[in-house]
C-alpha cells in the first residue's frame, strides 16, 4: 500500500525533536537524525502491515476520528486506511506525538 505523510505528522517530528536538541545538552544533531531517519523508515513500511494495528484507545480526538494507532521510537501515530478511484488502498498517516506528550 502507498503510505501518505500529513503535514501535520512532519511538523509533530520536526519540532519535538528541535526541542529535544534545546534542552538535552547529551543529545546530538547526528543521534536525531537516525532517530528521525528509522521513524520515516518505520512510516514507509506501516503500508505492508497497516491492518494489524489496533483503534488508538487513548487519545480522544484520534478515537473520535476513528484513528488505528501504531507506535515507533516513543511516537504514537494515527492514521487510517482508505481507498482511491482505482480502489487500491492508501494509508494516511494523519497525526503525531511523541509519548511525552500523548494525553487525552
Amino acid at each position: 500500500m502507498q503510505v501518505l505523510i500529513s503535514k501535520r505528522v512532519h511538523l509533530a517530528i520536526e519540532e519535538f525533536y528541535d526541542i529535544a536538541l534545546q534542552y538535552h545538552p547529551a543529545l546530538d544533531e547526528i543521534t536525531v537524525v537516525k532517530k528521525m531517519q528509522r521513524l520515516y523508515d518505520a512510516m514507509e513500511s506501516l503500508g505492508q502491515y497497516a491492518h494489524i494495528y489496533p483503534l488508538a484507545r487513548y487519545k480522544n480526538d484520534w478515537i473520535k476520528k476513528g484513528y488505528q494507532e501504531f507506535i515507533c521510537e516513543d511516537f504514537h501515530f494515527a492514521y487510517t486506511i482508505v481507498e482511491n478511484e482505482y480502489g487500491e488502498e492508501i494509508v494516511l498517516i494523519e497525526d503525531a506525538c511523541h509519548s511525552f506528550l500523548y494525553h487525552n
